[in-house]
C-alpha cells in the first residue's frame, strides 16, 4: 500500500478497530485506512438507509431528526465563507438534505448542489426545486460546463478513497479567484486525541482518510490552491444528543453521570461545541 498523498510506502500503526488498520505515513504523516475497502463496499454505504440507521457506527441515527441543529451549524459555515465570498455562484458537493444550501440561498448565494444519494437529492429537491442533482461531481452533465465563485463540502473529503483526483477535479470547477471550503475530522484535535481508538470520527470502514491542518493544506497546494485559513469547525448539537455521546467515549464510567439531559428544562436545549473537526478555506490562484 502507498500513501494517497504523498505515495510514500513507509506507516506507523496507530490503531486497529474491527478489523481494519489506521496507520499513519511515514514520509507526510497523513492517516489514512489500510487496506481501502474496495469501491463496491463503499458504495453499498450509501443508500436510502444511511440517513436514517440507527447506528452511530454507520451513516446518520436520524438525520432528518437534526435539521434545527444542522441548519445552525451551517449558518456558522455560510457566515464564515462570507467572509471570503459575498455572493456568486456556489456549488455543494455532497448536498444531504439541503440544509446548508438553504441558509446559503438565504444569504445570497446562487446554489447548486449534487449527492450521490436518492434519498438525499429527493429530500433536497423538495427544498431547492431544478438545483440538486445526483451523482458523482464528475459524472453529472449539467456540471460540466458550469464555474463556480465558491465550493462546499462538508465531512466528504474524508470519505474519499482518491483524494487527489476528486480535489483537483473541484478545483477545476472554480472560477479564478474562486474558493473551495472542507470541513473533515482534525485527527490531531484535542476531542480525537483524548479519544483514541474512541474517537468518533473514526467510523470505519466510511472513512478511510483522516486530515489534520498540515496533511490538508497539503492537499491543497497539491491541487493548485492556495490556503487562506484553517479553523475549528464547530457543530450545534442538542443536549441529549451531546450527552449520548460523552457518555460514548467514558463507559463503562458513564454510569456515574446523572442523567439530567433527560429533565425537561434541558432536552431541547442546544449547545455551539467544537466537533473535533476543521474547516479549511483555499482559494483557486
Amino acid at each position: 500500500m502507498t500513501c494517497v498523498l504523498c505515495g510514500g510506502g513507509a506507516f506507523r500503526d496507530r490503531h486497529e478497530i474491527a478489523g481494519h488498520a489506521i496507520r499513519d505515513c511515514e514520509g507526510c504523516g497523513l492517516t489514512q485506512l489500510q487496506p481501502m475497502p474496495p469501491r463496491a463496499l463503499l458504495d453499498e454505504l450509501y443508500g436510502d438507509e444511511y440517513f436514517e440507521s440507527g447506528d452511530a457506527g454507520v451513516g446518520y441515527g436520524d438525520y432528518a431528526s437534526q435539521e434545527q441543529e444542522y441548519l445552525a451549524t451551517f449558518a456558522d459555515d455560510v457566515r464564515r465563507i462570507r467572509e471570503f465570498a459575498s455572493g456568486g455562484r456556489l456549488l455543494e458537493v455532497g448536498c444531504g438534505f439541503g440544509y446548508f444550501l438553504e441558509v446559503a440561498a438565504r444569504a445570497g448565494f446562487d446554489v447548486q448542489g449534487v449527492d450521490a444519494s436518492p434519498r438525499a437529492v429527493a429530500e433536497s429537491s423538495r427544498r431547492l426545486p431544478g438545483r440538486i442533482f445526483q451523482g458523482a461531481v464528475s459524472e453529472v452533465p449539467e456540471l460540466e460546463e458550469r464555474r463556480f465563485d465558491v465550493i462546499f463540502a462538508s465531512h466528504l473529503i474524508e470519505h474519499i478513497s482518491e483524494p487527489l483526483p476528486f480535489v483537483r477535479d473541484l478545483a477545476t470547477r472554480l472560477e479564478p479567484g474562486g474558493h473551495l471550503v472542507l470541513v473533515t475530522p482534525n485527527v490531531k484535535s484535542w476531542l480525537a486525541r483524548i479519544s483514541g481508538s474512541r474517537w468518533v470520527s473514526f467510523k470505519i470502514p466510511e472513512h478511510v482518510v483522516f486530515y489534520a491542518p498540515d496533511t490538508i493544506g497539503r492537499l491543497l497546494r497539491e491541487c493548485g490552491l492556495e490556503v487562506l485559513a484553517v479553523d475549528p469547525a464547530y457543530q450545534v448539537y442538542r443536549l441529549p444528543f451531546l450527552m449520548s455521546r460523552v457518555r460514548q467515549l467514558v463507559r463503562p464510567a458513564d454510569r456515574l453521570i446523572p442523567p439530567f439531559e433527560r429533565w425537561a428544562p434541558f432536552r431541547k436545549r442546544m449547545l455551539r461545541v467544537t466537533s473535533g473537526s476543521l474547516r479549511v478555506v483555499a482559494r483557486r490562484r
